[in-house]
């Protein structure tokens, strides 16, 4: 009994990564940020132009550790702690989701 209890905790304290209705944009990048296997919110996602070194755009993920970012079509580089080249297509959005780890994490590409 005792083990069962925890696994239902332990079920019950995972990430939820269908985050698809909590989007708003109709193009640009969006995502779930985790760290330590959980939502990592609060945290600033940046957007660079390919190539540059000016901030494009700026933003923060949300309580649950989603963030979205309105982009026109186009290269970009995607930071948090780390980054990641990422190409935006044309009246669309992809998602990115970030995982802490050694070296500051990993971007991931979600279908």
């Amino acid at each position: 009994m005792r083990y069962l209890l925890l696994f239902a905790f332990v079920a019950a304290c995972g990430v939820d990564h269908d985050i698809e209705e909590k989007i708003t944009i109709d193009q640009g990048v969006y995502g779930l940020l985790v760290a330590n296997n959980i939502p990592a919110a609060n945290q600033d996602v940046t957007v660079f132009a390919a190539g540059g070194n000016t901030a494009f755009a700026t933003m923060t993920s949300d309580g649950d550790g989603v963030y979205q970012i309105d982009l026109p079509n186009g290269d970009y580089t995607l930071c948090t702690s780390v980054c990641t080249p990422i190409s935006t297509p044309s009246s669309a959005k992809i998602r990115y989701d970030w995982t802490n780890g050694p070296g500051g994490g990993s971007w991931q590409q979600q279908p």
